[in-house]
């Protein structure tokens, strides 16, 4: 890349479902997973649990290439599978729970976790949801702040293009990502508000957790953030993908975004205007609302357009970090494809229409 981005590092989080064979009801089974996934080469992919004990999670390590993700996320998909095969569930990729059934949660063995549901019960008791994160390089905070501040525009987007949880309690929720209206009801949470540089973002962020409402940076989970322990910035606003081919070019295209928007500060270039933050909040509502479905919000009229039409904007304004990276020709074959075959909640509903809980569960243990 040109000066003012570096060939930006990247890497991938991604949550997993496990889930009973028979009724796609979650199974508290993630230790017994764990414990089943072999300790991979040194590299390769990090295992752990997560918020809940149905819940977990791997992470790649970081990745300068498409490739090196791809692999990651294919090797502990693979060990995953056959792990929860043995533990009696499926490993689904998915952004929430099919059916999560009247039980409430089970929590993970954790401090914190246990924390978070004293702190909100009736929340934890039905955080069955599960997103993907990713990770792009940065390295100066306040240049870090700048591509924040310039990202928040598109994450409605990908919003949409990643939405893959359209059902809860076994029923359609009218949510291509039930996952994002879910997430929405935590305190900190959304689009993040735009900051002046570093030392106003460490101010602000201070003054939340000295609230009492944030005891740690992870409870600041907004759709983007600044990573507490990487020079990354944080992209959060995806559901998890039902197979790493549909993971990886979502993940390309979070950075060649943060790329794009380093270099246009870099270069000093004005950004275009900030969308009004009533407007922002509905963009992600109705593209969580409508997935590829319908319409989006432009947020530069505050006109509806078609989703595609958003998705090609996307790949245009990305265009020429894509190809500097060597991504363009991948990114663009991959999202050729998803609109014509869908995204994970259009392929959820089909799968529900044609063949019910069995062929969505075929679809859901999908790699």
């Amino acid at each position: 890349m040109s000066a003012g981005s570096g060939m930006i590092a990247f890497g991938i989080e991604e949550e997993f479902l496990l889930l009973d064979p028979a009724t796609a009801r979650p199974r508290p089974v993630a230790r017994a997973v764990r414990a089943g996934v072999p300790d991979p080469p040194a590299g390769e992919f990090r295992v752990s649990g997560e918020l809940l004990a149905c819940q977990i999670e791997t992470a790649t390590p970081v990745c300068h290439l498409l490739s090196e993700a791809a692999e990651s996320l294919q090797a502990f998909r693979a060990a995953l599978a056959a792990a929860a095969a043995k533990a009696g569930a499926v490993a689904a990729g998915i952004g929430d729970a099919y059916d999560a059934g009247a039980s409430p949660a089970v929590v993970s063995d954790v401090v914190r976790y246990r924390d978070m549901q004293a702190n909100a019960p009736a929340l934890i008791a039905e955080e069955y949801i599960t997103g993907m994160h990713v990770h792009a390089e940065v390295q100066d905070p306040d240049r870090r702040i700048q591509v924040m501040n310039r990202c928040r525009t598109w994450l409605p987007t990908f919003v949409a293009l990643t939405a893959n949880s359209p059902f809860w309690h076994g029923v359609e929720s009218g949510f291509a990502s039930w996952r994002c209206i879910h997430y929405r009801r935590w305190p900190i949470q959304g689009a993040p508000p735009v900051f002046r540089d570093y030392s106003d973002y460490q101010d602000r962020t201070r003054r939340l957790m000295a609230s009492g409402v944030a005891p740690d940076p992870g409870y600041i989970s907004w759709l983007a953030r600044l990573s507490a322990n990487y020079p990354t910035l944080e992209f959060r606003c995806s559901d998890s993908q039902l197979t790493a081919r549909e993971s990886v070019p979502a993940a390309a295209l979070l950075r060649a975004l943060a790329a794009t928007e380093a270099q246009a500060a870099h270069a000093k270039r004005r950004p275009a205007d900030q969308p009004r933050p009533e407007h922002l909040d509905i963009a992600l509502w109705q593209a969580a609302r409508n997935g590829l479905d319908g319409t989006l919000i432009d947020l530069q009229t505050a006109q509806l357009v078609p989703a595609r039409q958003q998705v090609d904007a996307l790949l245009r304004h990305t265009r020429a970090a894509l190809e500097e990276l060597d991504d363009y020709a991948t990114v663009r074959e991959e999202l050729a494809r998803v609109l014509v075959d869908g995204n994970g909640a259009q392929r959820q509903r089909r799968a529900m229409r044609e063949g019910g809980l069995p062929r969505w569960l075929e679809l859901a243990r999908s790699s």
